[in-house]
């Protein structure tokens, strides 16, 4: 896109609130405005930043550090699983055969292969619906993961936000405006709640595709009654996205598939890179597919844990934390000294890493997010926020 279309297209931000559609990039300070697209600059005032920098803090604080920022598993990958791994490493010296893999995910979930498309984890569709389906509005609900955004904004497409109720941050899709797509993350990130829970709560809203991104979705033990699966391989509105990121621990080998209509798929491989999924990343996610003993005490953990530290900080007086399905908690500040940077601040000190997130929409510095980790890990947490209140 040419520099002058890019910068047209970042002052095009509309928010729906209670039905309501208004303009706000002409409210927007002029050097809010920028052109750059790098993982910390901003859109329209946006600042675009994730969790997981943990090789970056090491770095700066010379120190190791206990990771809840990002989401991930806590059992980490299986020592047999690594083991299998390492076996098949001659595999690098050939292009990587994607064939094998679809077949192993079609067949956990049930599904044809023709409607199955994987790519370098689930960040590459976010950006790859918008280069295949060229859409050009999309609606995107706030707070939430801030990539379809940042995928909107590089792609030129105008964005219309939708907020969700403040206390329990629900959706109301009952009254939605026209546009050509809509993401919906289902868990959602980073409130931890399922912003849709049937087929009729979408089946009807005037978008072109309806894309849902369920990369967190395995974390809840009846996930193939609430995936949407079985309606997008029908319905050619529904696209899913999801993810061996999180459940199966694997953010460095970068694999998430996508699930939709045939005639979707093909064209999103058009589209698609060639190799854009390493070979070791194919053999990992097909191994992980088939370790039930993996699934089933990844399950039992994160559950006892998150009901761990949703008791623990709901203890101290001083946070609230949201019910959540899957393996984080989003956090409310309500000492009205505190911010979110003051606690990340004194838990950086301790040694924990955690989600300051005040740069995303609907969210301010009063909120945060933990993973949910091992006991020991969520332990020292609780200690280490008790120390960092009574400290201000």
């Amino acid at each position: 896109m040419a520099q002058r279309d890019r910068l047209r297209s970042e002052k095009i931000y509309i928010k729906i609130h209670q039905g309501k559609i208004t303009d706000e990039s002409e409210n927007l300070p002029e050097a809010n405005k920028m052109t750059g697209f790098k993982r910390t600059d901003t859109i329209s005032g946006m600042t675009f930043s994730h969790g997981g920098r943990i090789y970056e803090a090491e770095k700066n604080h010379k120190r190791r550090f206990i990771d809840f920022s990002a989401s991930i598993n806590p059992l980490g990958i299986p020592l047999n699983v690594k083991n299998k791994i390492f076996r098949e490493f001659d595999r690098v010296l050939h292009y990587p055969d994607q064939r094998d893999t679809i077949n192993a995910i079609s067949d956990y979930l049930g599904i044809k292969d023709e409607n199955l498309l994987v790519g370098n984890g689930s960040s590459e569709f976010i950006y790859l619906l918008f280069q295949a389906l060229s859409p050009k509005t999309v609606i995107i609900p706030e707070p939430t993961f801030s990539e379809y955004e940042r995928a909107a904004g590089v792609n030129g497409c105008r964005v219309r936000f939708l907020e969700m109720e403040t206390e329990k941050f629900s959706l109301n899709l009952s009254e939605m405006d026209a546009s050509d797509m809509i993401f919906l993350c289902n868990p959602n990130n980073p409130t931890g709640n399922l912003v849709i829970k049937s087929y009729d709560e979408i089946k009807n809203l005037p978008q072109k595709f309806i894309v849902i991104d369920e990369t967190f979705i395995d974390f809840l033990p009846d996930f193939s009654r609430r995936t949407f699966i079985r309606y997008a391989v029908k319905d050619k509105r529904i696209i899913i996205i999801r993810s061996f990121t999180k459940f199966f621990a694997m953010p460095g080998l970068r694999i998430g598939y996508i699930i939709a209509d045939k005639d979707i798929i093909k064209l999103l491989k058009n589209h698609q890179i060639p190799w854009s999924v390493n070979s070791i990343g194919l053999v990992a996610a097909k191994l992980m597919l088939k370790n039930k003993k993996y699934i089933t005490a990844t399950l039992k953990k994160i559950e006892k844990e998150r009901k761990y530290l949703f008791d623990e900080i709901s203890k101290t007086g001083c946070f609230i934390p949201y019910p959540s399905v899957a393996n984080f908690l989003l956090i409310k500040i309500i000492k009205k000294e505190l911010t979110s940077s003051i606690i990340a601040e004194s838990l950086i000190k301790n040694g924990l890493l955690i989600r300051d997130c005040s740069n995303f929409r609907g969210l301010d510095d009063k909120f945060f997010r933990v993973a949910v980790l091992s006991h020991k890990d969520n332990v020292k947490l609780i200690s280490s926020l008790k120390k960092s209140y009574k400290n201000e």
